[in-house]
């Protein structure tokens, strides 16, 4: 009697796991990696959150180091994004750090312009009407944006 409930206990454990294995492979959509650069006048910004939003589906997100790379993550700790066309925005750090006063220390030139206290202030037209779009590829992508506090005339 015990070698039958141990085993009937290994079939049901073993079909639970498949099933938890199916069940999430099968939601997520084919993903492509996404890198780049973000730049204000010509200077890498750090602290940028960086966010494609596919026309239908979940977004990815991303935020700028030091030199202005970001790399997105589809959901938890999952790189990637959503492959297809994506409407790009790009914001301040919704913390409100100031991670880029580093960069603009070590530069002559005056720094980015600030929204608030350790906010640099990104343009509408790369934010809320965001104007910008990329079209993500399966594997690697690279995705550079090299935005202008002052629109060119």
């Amino acid at each position: 009697m015990k070698t039958i409930q141990s085993g009937l206990l290994a079939v049901t454990l073993s079909m639970l796991a498949l099933n938890l294995c199916g069940c999430s492979g099968s939601d997520r959509p084919e993903l492509g990696l996404v890198i780049g650069t973000i730049t204000l006048d010509d200077k890498p910004v750090s602290g940028i959150v960086v966010v494609f939003q596919p026309d239908d589906g979940r977004p990815a997100r991303g935020k700028t180091d030091k030199e202005g790379h970001y790399e997105l993550t589809y959901i938890g700790k999952t790189p990637g994004c959503k492959v297809g066309h994506n409407r790009v925005q790009i914001a301040p750090n919704e913390e409100g750090e100031d991670e880029s006063a580093d960069a603009a220390d070590t530069e002559s030139a005056a720094p980015p312009k600030r929204s608030k206290p350790g906010k640099v202030e990104i343009p509408a037209h790369y934010n809320t009407k965001s104007e910008l779009e990329a079209d993500v590829q399966p594997g690697e992508n690279v995705f550079d944006f090299h935005l202008e506090s002052k629109p060119s005339a």
